[in-house]
């Protein structure tokens, strides 16, 4: 299957903004106020408790909420209707019109959205398990968690995407291993953008 430079993309983003959901579904309900407030510096959030945190996290209003990002996860999807096959779009549609509205519900479904996506074809799983492990990364370094087990992902990923054109991409991971903090991830990221706007 050839993917076209913008369903790579699309791709790419549904699946960091589906780690990012997961990500934050583990800490609910937000009760511990310490634990918050990790969490409200690590991802530079405007809230200074566990009730202010949840309050930003469950108001649609608001962008990092839950139903902001699914909100921008169910956009790629449908931007991807002529790449997934029809009963993963099916499926996926039903998903996400169950979960609408209500941060319980997408955080019971997210799991499954990703196992629907990962059952795709080879283009599809590589470049969503690329973006679900970059997201990963990004929260694990962050929260000052070990990335070792997401970097080791990372790692056949990226050699899986030695047939693809993302050199610079590929020339800025084996940088990031030799030093593996916040600050050089910027750098991975940044020419892993430039990376997706070439043709694969």
């Amino acid at each position: 299957m050839l993917l076209l430079t913008s369903n790579a993309y699309n791709i790419f983003w549904l699946g960091r903004y589906l780690a990012r959901i997961h990500f934050l579904c583990q800490y609910l309900p937000l009760e511990d106020d310490q634990h918050a407030q990790q969490l409200i510096s690590a991802l530079y959030l405007p809230a200074y408790d566990a009730a202010s945190l949840t309050a930003l996290l469950l108001d649609p209003e608001q962008p990092a909420s839950f139903n902001q990002q699914f909100q921008m996860a169910y956009d790629n999807v449908q931007a991807l209707r002529g790449v997934l096959s029809a009963q993963s779009y099916a499926e996926l549609n039903a998903m996400f019109k169950y979960a609408k509205g209500s941060a319980s519900s997408i955080c019971q479904v997210i799991s499954d959205v990703e196992a629907v996506l990962e059952s795709e074809s080879h283009d599809v799983f590589l470049f969503f398990s690329l973006g679900k492990y970059i997201e990963d990364l990004d929260q694990a370094l962050r929260m000052q968690q070990d990335p070792t087990d997401v970097i080791n992902q990372l790692e056949i990923i990226a050699k899986a995407l030695q047939s693809y054109a993302c050199t610079s991409f590929l020339e800025a991971w084996q940088a990031f291993r030799q030093q593996p903090e916040l600050s050089t991830f910027h750098g991975l990221n940044t020419q892993l953008q430039q990376s997706l706007g070439v043709a694969v």
